[in-house]
This record gives structure tokens, sequence and C-alpha cells, in this order.
């Protein structure tokens, strides 16, 4: 039997039905934290200060033997070569509301609810992490490409060699944003199979995580979009390692409604505010990034 009504479907039915799973809009997800790119200098809590000083010294190879005229010769002094680089935390926040009727109208099992704003904090800050080490190698005081010409791989090779020049050992990494991997590989490609762009495998992003790219000429690359983009051009790098660090501090609450992620720096706090009949998630991060020596890093310029 048919049951025909006219307002059956305004009464009855709703106008549309939704879906059991929440989809996540587009968005760069990646994180270089647990590469090695970046050094770790861990947390500043009981140290006395938010800033963290960074001791440089030129030892183990900086300077060398020098041949004396006689036996007998007095040695002159060879000054020790020193510097210090400054490493300051910063806080840096996040705040959602929820809404009481916007819960509990909520599909049970998988639905915005304050727990799933809570756990989404740490994603959020981890492209907060991203968008410091891109401003940080946005600093390098050389420069490889121009902002008026896409990324070739005559930069490429021009970064590494300079990088090589300046004594540079050990591992070496690239950030660059998804639209300069794409003019690298055009690049590339243009040498006719003289050279070749290793992508990444399932293996190597279970290792190094998401927004690992490959490999290309020993570097290892990672794309992001948290790169600065002002001056109508991308700010990428390449670096050996040791070049950048962060460090953290974790906060002491003792009080309140907190959530710690798993290893994770992040807190996250639950306020409410009755008034309003609203649940307000807030999350924290103290951290700081900074260029360690100068002469590890080269940026990587390049056209939008």
């Amino acid at each position: 039997m048919t049951i025909k009504h006219s307002g059956l479907e305004t009464d009855l039915r709703l106008a549309a039905v939704l879906d059991q799973e929440i989809a996540l809009k587009l968005a760069d997800r990646s994180s270089i934290r647990n590469s090695g790119a970046v050094r770790s200098y861990g947390l500043i809590n009981g140290r006395g200060s938010d800033t963290l000083t960074i001791r440089i010294a030129g030892l183990d190879g900086y300077d060398k033997f020098a041949v004396t005229a006689d036996e007998d010769t007095d040695v002159s002094e060879t000054a020790l070569t020193d510097a210090s680089v400054s490493l300051a935390v910063a806080r840096y926040s996040l705040r959602r509301d929820l809404g009481d009727l916007a819960e509990l109208t909520g599909l049970p099992g998988s639905d915005i609810s304050v727990d799933r704003l809570a756990s989404s904090m740490v994603g959020e800050a981890e492209q907060l992490f991203m968008a410091l080490v891109g401003n940080a190698i946005g600093a390098f005081g050389t420069d490889k490409g121009a902002k008026t010409t896409e990324l070739s791989v005559d930069n490429w090779f021009d970064a590494i060699s300079t990088l090589q020049s300046a004594g540079n050992t050990g591992s070496t990494y690239a950030l660059i944003n998804p639209f300069q991997l794409g003019q690298l590989q055009s690049s590339i490609r243009a040498e006719a199979g003289a050279i070749q762009f290793v992508p990444a495998t399932q293996e190597m992003l279970a290792v190094k995580g998401a927004g690992y790219a490959g490999m290309f000429a020993g570097v290892d690359i990672f794309t992001s979009n948290q790169l600065d983009d002002t001056g109508g051009g991308y700010d990428g790098g390449m670096w050996a390692e040791g070049c950048l660090g962060y460090a953290e501090a974790a906060p002491m609450i003792s009080q309140g409604a907190t959530m710690r992620p798993a290893a994770s720096p992040v807190v996250v706090e639950f306020q409410r505010d009755a008034s309003k009949a609203l649940t307000e998630v807030v999350g924290h991060y103290y951290v700081g990034c900074s260029i360690i020596q100068d002469g590890m890093g080269v940026g990587l310029l390049s056209t939008t």
C-alpha cells in the first residue's frame, strides 16, 4: 500500500539524511617533527626562563693543528670560536565552543562532540609547528632561486653545493610547498632521465610520516602548505641535520578539567559557560623554533 499525504515529507521525514561519518575537509596534515630534520632541545620547565640559550663551540675539527718552525718554538694560542643562539618559547592557543543543543542532537557514535574537538587539537597544533619551521627557514641568510621563476634542478644542486662547500655533513632535508615540488619534478623530467627522483613508498611514509614526498639527489623532501607565500613566491628551504631546533614547555595545571593527549605537549582544557549553555574547548601549546646555525641552511625560492 502506498501512503500519500501532502504533509508527510514535512512532518515525518528529514530534508536530508546525514551520513554517520564526518568527512574531513581537505587540509595539509603533514608534520616533520619526528623525521630528525628539526632537533628537539626538550622542555624548558624548571630552567628559570622561557628562553633557552644554545651554546655553539668550534671543537672536534673546527680548527686544525699547525706546523711549528722549530722543536723548541713556543706555540701560540688558537682562540676558541664560540657563539650562542636564543630559542624562545611562546604560547599558542586555539578555542572552540560547542553548545549543548548542538551536541545532544548529534548522531551517536560519530559526530562533533567535546571529545572530538579536543582530540582534533593535536593535529591543529602540528600545523602550527610546521608554520614555525616554515618561518624559520624563510629567514636563511642564503637563498637559491627567485620568487619570479620556478624551482629548478639547477637551483636544487646550487643549494646542495652551498651546503657542501660550507662543510656540512650528515643527513640533508628540504621542506617545500607542494607546488614547488611540482615545479621541481617538471624540471627533473626535462633532464630526460639523466637524474632520478625517488618517490615516497608506503614503507617510507610509515617511517618518515605524512608529508614525506621522496628523495632527490640525496635530500629527503617534505612538503607543507604552511610555508610563507608572501611577495608573490614561496619560501622553501634545504638544510643539514642540526640546522634547526625547537623547544617546548608543559604547563603545570593542577586543577580543572584537563586532557593531555598521549606523547604530546599539547594541553586541552574544558571550561563550562553555564549562562550560555556551552562548553569551551581550549588548547594550549608552548613552543619555539629557530635557526641554530645559519650556515647549515639555504632558502629555496620560487614563484607561485
